[in-house]
C-alpha cells in the first residue's frame, strides 16, 4: 500500500507517525516539520501517568512558531497524582472534552481538517507541574508535504 495520499483538496504527501516515547513529565516534547516541510496533524492520542507525590497535573497541547505560543489547542483536566489520563485527537470536530468518549480518565480534541505546521513552528507538548516521576507517551499522525 502506498503512503502518497490523493485526496480531493488535500495535497499529496505521505502518511508519517512521530512515537513519542515515555517522557518525563517535567520534559517538553517539541515536534517541528523543519525548513522547507509542512505538517499537517491528522490525529494521535497522548497518555500521562502521574506519580504518588503531587496532584493536579495537566496536559497542555500548544502550537508555536518556534519561540512564542500562537495557540493553545488544550488545557486537560485536572490528574490526580498516581492517576493516568488520555487525551485523544482526531478529524471528527468536537470541543476539547474530558468526557466525549464516555470515559473519565480521558478526553477527546477534534482536529477538523487538521492543523499546519509550516517549517519552524512546533507542536508542544508539556505537563504543567509534571515532575521527573511522571510520564506521558503516545504517537502522532501527521501528512508531510514539501513547502
Amino acid at each position: 500500500m502506498s503512503d502518497v495520499f490523493h485526496v480531493l483538496g488535500v495535497p499529496a504527501g505521505r502518511k508519517l507517525t512521530i512515537t513519542i516515547p515515555a517522557t518525563a513529565g517535567n520534559v517538553t516534547t517539541n515536534i517541528s516539520p523543519g525548513v522547507g516541510k509542512r505538517y499537517l496533524l491528522m490525529r494521535g492520542r497522548i497518555t500521562l501517568q502521574n506519580n504518588a507525590t503531587v496532584a493536579n497535573r495537566q496536559v497542555i497541547l500548544a502550537i508555536t512558531d518556534g519561540t512564542n505560543i500562537s495557540e493553545y489547542l488544550l488545557v486537560g483536566a485536572n490528574v490526580a497524582a498516581s492517576a493516568a489520563w488520555n487525551i485523544s485527537m482526531g478529524e471528527v470536530n468536537l470541543a476539547p472534552s474530558t468526557g466525549a468518549l464516555g470515559d473519565s480518565s480521558g478526553g477527546y480534541l477534534g482536529l477538523g481538517n487538521g492543523i499546519v505546521l509550516h517549517g519552524v513552528d512546533q507542536f508542544r507538548i508539556t505537563i504543567s507541574a509534571g515532575v521527573a516521576g511522571d510520564s506521558y507517551s503516545g504517537f502522532l499522525d501527521f501528512l508531510e508535504v514539501d513547502a
